[in-house]
């Protein structure tokens, strides 16, 4: 009797221990983890930095440069206010970097209220004025525009890549002048059949341009058949300001053949929507009929002010010798207004 009383004790003892075995382990799982959380929470709260990190602001700039007048322009074109006093722009130039300091460098104005950078707002950069930089076409340009409190960047870009033309070729050219094209904010019309876009107009050697049928000098009315460009310019995004002392007209463009009456270019300053008054200021442009040439037209006795310029439309008229069932055709690649 007492052997297997013993045995019955032995196997309930057995069975104790391994529930207080189960039991033991799981609270000191929990035990682990609640430790390692607590290391963890105190390395964080006890970082004030990283509780509160300075605010880097996020906003939409759109840079521009100016080779002629060895210029860069930013402009803000919507997001949060920057604090000019915190921002700072560095420019690499061929691998020499130049610091700029928005609320003090003699190099730098803007177009801004208390020092805050908001949309519409502009920041310029003369590297001549007190660096003696000139800035060219070859150069390679990156950009910088750093947070100073929080030492972080607000915006890299690249603004030349080093060739022969800038990187935005629909906005500088060799000439290192920017241009204003219609694309995006103007409006493009054709009466002649053809084929018509602000974009096509926007940039050269992208293999997009407009297609124009010119109609034949027995038309009765040749005005009636041309191509139409509104630019729809707002000078304060542009960043232009009076007085002008130079407006340029660019256009890049070919025809069919040497059998033009002529190739014209007609300007509106007028802002009359439906019958807008035209000035005839290039009765008789070159007839480009190999490849796409760019023709220059000096505008400044015409665009003489704001109001002017940001009612400019531009009109194209060609009349062939030959019938108009002949196809004659013209296109146009690139057309652009440069002021300042």
């Amino acid at each position: 009797m007492t052997v297997i009383v013993e045995g019955k004790k032995n196997r309930a003892l057995e069975g104790d221990c391994q529930a207080v075995s189960e039991v033991m382990g799981q609270v000191l799982m929990l035990a682990v983890v609640m430790l390692a959380f607590s290391s963890i929470a105190v390395v964080i709260f006890s970082d004030e930095v990283n509780i509160n990190p300075p605010h880097t602001p996020k906003a939409d700039l759109q840079e521009r440069i100016d080779t002629g007048a060895n210029t860069v322009k930013i402009f803000h074109k919507g997001g949060e206010a920057i604090d000019l006093e915190d921002a700072k722009i560095v420019l690499n130039i061929n691998g020499q970097q130049e610091v700029f300091e928005l609320s003090s460098d003699p190099s730098v104005s803007y177009d801004a209220t208390n020092n805050v950078l908001m949309a519409g707002d502009y920041i310029v950069i003369d590297t001549n004025l007190s660096r003696g930089i000139d800035l060219k076409s070859t150069d390679t340009i990156d950009m910088y525009f750093v947070d100073t409190e929080s030492d972080q960047l607000i915006q890299r870009v690249m603004l030349q890549s080093g060739s022969e033309e800038s990187e935005s070729s629909d906005d500088t050219d060799d000439t290192g002048r920017y241009w204003i094209t219609p694309h995006p904010n103007g409006t493009a019309d054709d009466t002649s059949e053809g084929w018509i876009s602000t974009k096509a107009v926007n940039e050269t050697g992208d293999g997009i341009f407009t297609t124009y049928y010119a109609p034949d000098k027995k038309d009765g009315n040749p005005n009636s058949t041309a191509q139409v460009f509104d630019f729809d310019i707002d000078a304060d995004d542009e960043g232009i300001t009076e007085p002008f002392s130079n407006v340029t007209l660019k256009i890049v463009y070919s025809v069919h053949d040497k059998n033009y009456e002529y190739i014209t270019l007609d300007i509106s300053v007028d802002d009359s929507e439906e019958n807008p008054e035209w000035v005839r200021v290039e009765p008789n442009m070159p007839e480009y009929n190999k490849n796409f040439e760019p023709y220059y037209i000096d505008l400044t006795s015409y665009v003489r002010n704001i109001e002017e310029l940001e009612a400019f439309k531009v009109r194209i008229v060609a009349v062939t010798h030959a019938d108009k069932k002949a196809d004659k055709t013209a296109w146009i690649d690139f057309l652009g207004i440069h002021v300042e």
